[in-house]
Formats: C-alpha cells, sequence, structure tokens
C-alpha cells in the first residue's frame, strides 16, 4: 500500500513540473514576441523619422559669372541750358510791315525775320543825303579859295565843320534804315516771336528769341566730395524723358574750381552730341558723370549676393548642392555687381530662392542658365552707348 502511495505521488509531482516547464515556455516565447515587435515598431519609426527628415531639393534660378567691363559713376540731374540763346530786338522805331517768320523755323546769321515800315526813314536819308552832298561842294569850295588866299581858315573850318556834322547824321540814318530790315544775329531755332504785325515798334523792344541748339550744354551741380574725381573730357552718359531709353553721350568741358557756400556744391558744364538737334534747350535729363572703368571683371547679379554685419556671400551650385561663398563687391550699379574676390568665372550663383537655403542643401536648377551679358542685353534692347556689360555708378 505504501509503494502505491509513493508511486502516485511521484506521477502527481511530474505532471506538475511538466506543467510548470510548458508554462514557462509560452511565457518565454510571449516575452520574444513581444520583444520583436517592439524592436519591429521602432524601426519602422526610425525610418519614418529619417525619410521625413530628408527634405525635396529646392528649385532655384541660377545665372553663371561672366566677365565684362564695368564703370564708376556718379549720377545726378541736369536741365539743358543753351549757351548761345539771344532775344532779338528792335534798333529802330517802326510800324512792324512784315514778319518773315515764325515759332519753329530754322534761321541762319544774317536772315531776314521781319521788316518796320521804312518809307518815313528813306526820305530821311534822302533828304540827308542831299544837304550832306551840297555841303560837299561848299567844302571843296572853301578849299579852293583857303589855297589861292582867297578865304580865311576860319571859313574853311566852319565847312568843314558843318559837312562833317551833316555827313554824321546821314550815315546814322542811313544805319536806321538798315537797323529797320530786322536780321538774325546768330543762326538757329526761333522759340519764341513776341510781336505781331502791324505793331508799333520802339527801339529795344524783345521781337524773337533764338536758340542754337548745337550749343546746348548740360549743366551739372556736384557734391564737394566728388571735386576730386571729376577732370576734363571725362563722358558722360544723358537721358532725357522725350527720347525715352536713348542715351546721348557728351564731356565735361569746364569745371568752375569753387564751391557754393550754400549748396556744398561746384558746377560743371559738360558738351553734348546734338548734331540731330534731338535736345531742347530746357529739357530735364538724368545725368551720369563716369570716373572709372574696370575691364573684364567678374560680374553677377545684385539680388544674387547677401549681405549681413558688413559681409557678403553668395550660395554656388556644386555637386545640386548650395555651397555658401564669401565674396568682395567692387563697382555695383542697375543691380550689376562686380566681384572682385570669391568666384571664379562660369560658377552658376543661385539668383532667386538663396534665401531659403541653407549651406549644403539640395537644390535644383529650373530655368535656363544665362549670363549676365545675356541678360544686359535682354534689358536694354536699345543701342549703348559702348560695348560695356554694365554701367556702374555710386549708391
Amino acid at each position: 500500500m505504501k509503494s502505491r502511495s509513493r508511486s502516485t505521488n511521484d506521477g502527481t509531482i511530474n505532471k506538475s513540473l511538466i506543467a510548470l516547464f510548458i508554462s514557462l515556455s509560452f511565457l518565454v516565447t510571449g516575452c520574444s514576441s513581444n520583444d520583436d515587435k517592439d524592436d519591429a515598431a521602432k524601426t519602422e519609426e526610425a525610418a519614418k523619422a529619417e525619410e521625413k527628415d530628408k527634405k525635396p531639393p529646392v528649385p532655384v534660378e541660377v545665372v553663371a559669372v561672366s566677365r565684362g567691363d564695368i564703370q564708376q559713376t556718379y549720377r545726378t540731374i541736369t536741365t539743358l541750358e543753351a549757351e548761345n540763346d539771344v532775344q532779338v530786338v528792335a534798333r529802330s522805331t517802326g510800324l512792324l510791315q512784315d514778319i518773315l517768320v515764325e515759332e519753329g523755323d530754322t534761321v541762319v546769321k544774317g536772315q531776314l525775320m521781319a521788316q518796320l515800315d521804312v518809307e518815313q526813314l528813306s526820305l530821311e536819308v534822302a533828304q540827308l543825303s542831299a544837304t550832306s552832298n551840297k555841303l560837299q561842294k561848299e567844302l571843296k569850295r572853301q578849299e579852293s579859295l583857303f589855297a589861292r588866299k582867297l578865304a580865311s581858315s576860319d571859313a574853311l573850318d566852319r565847312a568843314k565843320f558843318e559837312y562833317q556834322s551833316q555827313l554824321a547824321q546821314y550815315k546814322l540814318s542811313k544805319l536806321r534804315l538798315n537797323y529797320a530790315s530786322i536780321k538774325a544775329p546768330i543762326g538757329g531755332i526761333v522759340t519764341e516771336r513776341l510781336v505781331k504785325q502791324g505793331n508799333l515798334i520802339r527801339e529795344n523792344d524783345m521781337l524773337f528769341k533764338i536758340v542754337d541748339l548745337s550749343s546746348l550744354k548740360a549743366v551739372l551741380h556736384l557734391p564737394e566730395k566728388e571735386l576730386a574725381n571729376v577732370r576734363k573730357k571725362q563722358a558722360i552718359l544723358l537721358n532725357v524723358d522725350a527720347l525715352g531709353d536713348q542715351v546721348i553721350i557728351g564731356e565735361i568741358e569746364r569745371i568752375r574750381p569753387m564751391i557754393d557756400t550754400q549748396t556744398g556744391t561746384f558746377k560743371v558744364v559738360a558738351k553734348l552730341n546734338n548734331k540731330d538737334s534731338f535736345l531742347k534747350s530746357g529739357m530735364f535729363g538724368k545725368v551720369e558723370v563716369i570716373f572709372d572703368t574696370h575691364q573684364n571683371s567678374l560680374l553677377i547679379e545684385q539680388q544674387a549676393v547677401i549681405t549681413q554685419d558688413n559681409r557678403s556671400h553668395v550660395f554656388v551650385v556644386k555637386d545640386n548642392k548650395a555651397i555658401q561663398t564669401p565674396v568682395k563687391v567692387g563697382f555695383h550699379h542697375n543691380g550689376i555687381l562686380e566681384i572682385t574676390e570669391g568666384l571664379s568665372e562660369s560658377d552658376q550663383v543661385i539668383t532667386t530662392g538663396q534665401q531659403l537655403i541653407k549651406h549644403e542643401a539640395l537644390v535644383e536648377i529650373v530655368g535656363q542658365e544665362k549670363t549676365i551679358v545675356e541678360k544686359d542685353k535682354e534689358a536694354s534692347p536699345t543701342i549703348k552707348p559702348s560695348s560695356t556689360a554694365s554701367v556702374a555708378s555710386n549708391p
């Protein structure tokens, strides 16, 4: 009986141990499965985070750095003035009989412009001429008598005085008759007619205004700090609204060597190429005085350069990445900059989108790459004063 009871107990213990091992096995298997699931979830989250951090390339526009000439200029405004600008005044008195020219007409020096009534003046000349001839004969008679000692020297002197006095009056009347024909003192264009036919004209009355357009000058007033930069024969570029984008070339002719104490400026006079008479007296224009020229310089667009804390940089595209590159700037004007350090010819510089990227950011070039020279030609379809790629000025 005891052995059967022990056997029964041993069997019960063995079954309990087997059940315990099975439970432990399921427990370990469950834990291992949960760990695998956790690891898989973490791997998936990491992949999603990595994919999220990987940004698409930024679309940008670029321009290739190119070489060209660039000039340093000073910009100002001017009013065109004619040095040969005269007022035609009457030098005789009479009724205005004929007007032979009108405003806008071109006249040459000595051309008849108007005619006064000369009937009275002609009669005066004829009368004084006759009197002068009579006195001249009397003078000759007194000279003959004096030579034969039949007349005194007083009589001869009196005859000379009367003749010379009458001759002077005759010449004066002839001059008045000549002045009755109003003639152009200079060649040019009649800009004003100030009288009408039939007006009574008196001496010194103003009749016409004449302007010689070939004598037009651009008068500039520059600040005194530019006095050392300005020299005779320096070129200027003039643009007036009436001519659109056309540029007129001029040359500095005179520099006043003194400073206006009230304005702090000095006067500069430049002659202009106005052979076609497109420019008119009184026109308002914009002027650039060319101080210096740098030839074969590296040029880029101004919008490509980012300046912070007096330091400038650009983004250059290399291997589809934006590389931040420090640069030094020289002359600049109208959106074009000269780069003295930092870039090489044909470098692709980002001109649009650079504000949104960082160093080594992925970029994608969109649009067609162009050079500064090509863009400059597109922006300026009219005839340029020179073959330079750009014209630069002080800010």
